[in-house]
């Protein structure tokens, strides 16, 4: 007997969950760079023919094509309906409720906790559409199952997830911290733990808080009851129910409004750094060692990597440049350039050290934004940095982009010229031009940001070697900054 399964997008998040990821819908909404529909249909395919087909309803209009299309089907026909809402919490128990659709023989209903519609099984095509063409628009009702002429059998199920309750959504989206290499992340309603097997990061994110002047500590989460196993270093902290920004950034959540309270607050927290004076010996050396010094060692540690001869090729294919030493090269004299244009106040300033989205939570309502998981400081004198360097970190967020590639919103093509481009579905236009205003008015060069911006991603590279496509991706970013850069540098 044939089974089709009907994965129903079309009902849109509330409020609250908008307010989060936007206009997405469910089974758009991005988690560790797969949407929660191709996580779905990934489930689908491992079931072995379990599913004969699949059909999607993504747009209420799309409802006569929908039925158009499961009318071809025999009448006897197990339509599996289920709602992008709900993500699989037990695979075990989600692939036996459809191993055994086949045998069933009347309709049924699965409800979550709080007796919120999850899936429903239809034994006859007929009554299926019959039920579509009058309840489509409110399918998530449960009252709507109860009223209809067709009698269905409700059975209760914690094989899935609800994420239209706003908390449980929070849960879901906030909790999937990308462990790249050995951090972990876990927590409950209250609490979150990070977790990790290099005991010095971990130990250095927690004396931070503990080093910071007293005027400075209120903008970080703080961290509690350290300890140490002999495989682990871990500490607590107060949980946010707030999704990091990254998160709604590539969601398309924020608008230019929210942006611009952010930016206020953000450039605020910039603005009151503590602040020291050095020598400009002192401040050329911790300038060249983050924006050279760390570029070239990266680099060569990128050149001993077993895929460094495809970069190294596609390079020289598939752009204007024919190597990556071209690249560094020509970053290196526009960086020479701008650098002796620069008017440098020979400070250092306690600083972030890691000040993109996925470390900042922000709440436009109550104005109130709180940064996590800083570089870490095991001693006073590791507090300090470039006064640019926490800016220029905001910017690869904002003008770089950075958060897309982490979450693989980027495609890499090929032009009629043979050329590589890089393609980012997101128009971050107006926000540069925010950007560089309040980081004008705050005395810091946008050139000199964007510039230093540029060796961020170079120096990324073999950090990210896990997902060559990504590096490739940076590279491709990082030529795209340089063009900016020149254009500007030539007006």
């Amino acid at each position: 007997m044939k089974v089709v399964c009907v994965y129903d997008n079309h009902i849109k998040p509330n409020v609250f969950i908008k307010s989060i990821v936007g206009e997405k819908t469910f089974g758009e909404v991005i988690l560790k760079r797969k949407s929660i529909r191709n996580k779905f249909l990934e489930f689908v395919g491992d079931l072995g023919g379990q599913v004969d087909d699949l059909l999607e309803f993504d747009n209420a209009w799309q409802l006569e094509e929908l039925l158009r299309k499961v009318r071809t089907f025999d009448s006897d026909t197990r339509v599996f309906h289920i709602f992008s809402s709900f993500v699989i919490e037990d695979v075990d128990k989600a692939r036996t409720i459809i191993e055994k659709v086949p045998y069933m023989h009347e309709n049924y209903l699965w409800i979550s906790a709080g007796n919120f519609p999850t899936c429903f099984v239809m034994k006859e095509i007929g009554q299926y559409c019959d039920f579509l063409e009058k309840y489509a628009s409110i399918l998530n009702d449960n009252s709507v199952y109860q009223k209809s002429d067709y009698r269905f059998e409700m059975i209760e199920t914690d094989a899935f997830f609800n994420l239209s309750i706003h908390g449980n959504f929070l849960q879901y989206i906030s909790g999937g911290f990308d462990a790249r290499f050995f951090n972990a992340v876990i927590g409950d309603e209250y609490v979150v733990t990070k977790s990790s097997r290099d005991k010095n990061k971990i130990k250095a994110e927690y004396e931070f808080w503990h080093l910071l002047p007293d005027h400075m500590k209120s903008w970080f989460v703080m961290p509690y009851n350290y300890r140490e196993t002999e495989e682990l270093a871990s500490y607590d902290m107060e949980r946010y129910h707030m999704t990091d920004l990254a998160i709604r950034w590539v969601h398309g959540a924020i608008d230019l409004d929210e942006s611009d309270k952010l930016l206020k607050k953000a450039f605020h927290f910039i603005s009151i750094r503590g602040r020291k004076s050095v020598s400009r010996e002192e401040y050329q050396k911790i300038e060249n060692y983050l924006y050279l010094d760390k570029l070239d060692e990266r680099i060569e540690i990128l050149k001993k990597h077993k895929h460094y001869p495809a970069f190294r090729e596609f390079i020289s294919r598939g752009g204007i440049y024919n190597s990556l030493d071209e690249i560094v090269n020509h970053y290196k004299r526009l960086y020479e350039r701008i650098r002796k244009e620069l008017a440098v106040e020979y400070i250092s300033v306690i600083g972030h050290g890691d000040l993109c989205f996925s470390n900042m939570l922000f709440n436009k309502e109550a104005d109130l934004l709180k940064l996590i998981d800083p570089k870490g400081a095991l001693e006073e004198d590791k507090l300090w940095t470039n006064p640019y360097y926490d800016v220029v970190k905001l910017s690869h967020s904002i003008c770089g982009r950075y958060d897309f590639f982490n979450n693989g919103l980027y495609q890499i093509s090929l032009d009629d010229n043979l050329h590589f481009q890089l393609n980012i579905d997101f128009d971050n236009g107006d926000f540069k031009k925010l950007f560089r205003k309040y980081a004008e008015d705050n005395g810091f060069s946008y050139l000199a940001i964007r510039i230093y911006e540029c060796s961020l991603f170079l120096s990324m590279l073999p950090l990210h070697m896990d997902n060559p496509q990504k590096v490739f991706g940076f590279i491709l970013n990082a030529i795209g900054i340089l063009e900016e850069v020149e254009i500007c540098l030539n007006k």
